[in-house]
Order: structure tokens, then sequence, then C-alpha cells
């Protein structure tokens, strides 16, 4: 008896760590995805809307590398990029095929970002973020 009264102990911290590690992933959950595809570049979709504190995931569905980019010291044209006053620049870096990159939006306002190698061929994305 004391033995079955110990694994039941067991089996319901097992169960209490499995429903907490649930819940902490669901709140880790992306707020929305952003795929990048190559036949024409692009950001899918290019626009999005969240709520300050929430989190976007960018995934590279591209045989090509790609990234998300909204720091205008990284870009060629400075105007494809804008931050709301106070935000800090973000940058993925280059992304290979299947990666991804999440970044959380804390403070509210209008993001303009690109992806640097495919600039040029007008692969530009926006995130709102609500308060």
């Amino acid at each position: 008896m004391k033995q079955l009264s110990k694994r039941i102990v067991q089996l319901a911290i097992v169960v209490a760590a499995v429903t907490l590690g649930a819940a902490a992933f669901a709140a880790a959950a992306p707020a929305a995805t952003v795929k990048m595809s190559d036949t024409p570049p692009r950001f899918l979709p290019e626009k999005v809307t969240i709520k300050a504190g929430q989190t976007v995931e960018w995934i590279n569905t591209a045989a090509s590398l790609h990234s998300v980019d909204a720091d205008p010291s990284m870009v060629s044209n400075p105007k494809d990029v804008m931050l709301p006053a106070g935000a800090k620049p973000f940058d993925s870096g280059f992304m290979q095929p299947g990666a991804k990159y999440q970044y959380t939006f804390t403070t509210p306002g209008d993001y303009k970002y690109t992806c640097v190698p495919h600039e040029a061929d007008g692969m530009k994305g926006e995130v709102d973020v609500e308060k």
C-alpha cells in the first residue's frame, strides 16, 4: 500500500509538470506567424496586427536566404524601415531555409521592416502593435 501511495504521488507530480509545461508553451506561442517566400520574394502576410507584449514568428519556408530587418543601419534604404518612438531596432541575421525567428513587441506603434537580401525586390512587411 505504501508503494502504491508513493507511485500515485510520483504520477501526480509528473501530471502537474506536464500541465505547467503545456501552459508555459501555450503562453509562449506566437500571436502571428509570417512565412517567407521566394517566387516572388515576399512576407506572407505582409502585414499583421498584434497587441503589445505579443510575439511574431517568421519562418523561412523558401529555398533561399532571407532576413527580418528593422534596423536602419542594416538596410540599403533607411526609409524601408520604421520604428515607433522608443522601440529598439531588431535584426534576425541571415536565415537559412527552414529557420525561424521570433521577436516580442513591447512598444505600441507601427513597425516596417524588410529582408536585406531582397530589399530591392520590394520584400517588405509591417507589424502594427496595439496597446
